[in-house]
């Protein structure tokens, strides 16, 4: 007997449909994302003595890009390709005139550049190189961003099996740290980082530590630990073990009677969640 679904292509095809858009990532609030297609970034390679040379990649605004032969045509999937990049297997650059039913209105506010990898490639960022970001151990650079060094933008697994959350990855080269995003909440770290198969990892003197708690739950423990205003996050490796320091104040009186503020820093597993220390001042018996 005929199936019934067979008799309506109409329904198969929006199924394919269905399937085929389920597959973008999905958009970052408040930010203009490129996404990096599987033909642009580099295969694995195996370890070479000889210094291998940095992949270039170019990121032009779309009002200013050329449609290029063989770009990716997303032209009515509701996401505006406002910056993208310049290659082969690309989105095709895209404004209020070559897409009006994405691109509805000018663009106005200019927004930071979050760049996206596709989630089989192995991420990692090094402050010590030269380049300091690699994909599939091979380095990359931007191209056309001038002094902006994007965002880069991952999805990983949390201290819930199977919970999959966005994180944002971002080197400071000011300050010569990373900052790493996660729901409104900045960590910064100077420890070589890596991203693969959706975990964000540590380097170690003891090889890589997976970091299944986040920014935004770390910040969380320490003020379920103690009352405070979160000042600043910090992941660190201390030894063999990959820790939060969180930096934050706390409003107290001293003596029952003056206002005063008590900087306390919790050091949480990042691991596990469990808070390994609480520090505060020596005389914060005295504040009530």
């Amino acid at each position: 007997m005929e199936s019934k679904l067979f008799r309506k292509p109409w329904l198969i095809f929006i199924l394919l449909l269905a399937t085929v858009c389920s597959t973008h990532i999905a958009q970052p609030q408040q930010s203009s994302l490129v996404e990096i297609p599987q033909q642009v970034i580099p295969t694995n390679v195996p370890f070479q003595p000889q210094i291998v040379k940095p992949v270039e990649i170019e990121i032009k605004k779309s009002s200013e890009a050329e449609r290029i032969p063989g770009c990716k045509d997303l032209c009515g999937d509701g996401v505006c390709q406002e910056i993208v990049c310049m290659a082969i297997g690309c989105p095709c650059p895209e404004t209020p005139e070559t897409c009006p039913e994405d691109c509805k209105q000018p663009i106005g506010t200019a927004f930071p550049t979050v760049v996206a990898f596709p989630t089989t490639a192995k991420v990692e960022i090094n402050l010590t190189k030269e380049d300091p970001i690699s994909v599939n151990e091979v380095p990359v650079k931007f191209k056309g961003l001038e002094n902006e060094t994007p965002k880069i933008y991952v999805e990983v697994e949390t201290e819930t099996p199977g919970k999959l959350t966005a994180i944002t990855i971002q080197i400071d080269k000011e300050n010569k740290l990373i900052r790493i995003e996660h729901e409104n909440t900045t960590a910064i770290t100077k420890e070589s980082i890596k991203v693969e198969e959706k975990e964000i990892k540590v380097e170690t003197p003891k090889g890589d530590v997976q970091v299944s708690v986040l920014p935004a739950k770390a910040t969380q423990v320490a003020i379920s630990k103690v009352q405070q205003k979160i000042k600043k996050t910090e992941l660190k490796v201390l030894g063999e073990r990959v820790v939060y320091e969180v930096a934050g104040e706390k409003s107290a009186k001293l003596l029952w009677l003056i206002p005063v503020t008590l900087p306390v820093k919790t050091t949480i597993d990042a691991q596990t969640g469990i808070v390994i220390s609480v520090e505060k001042p020596w005389w914060s018996f005295l504040t009530a």
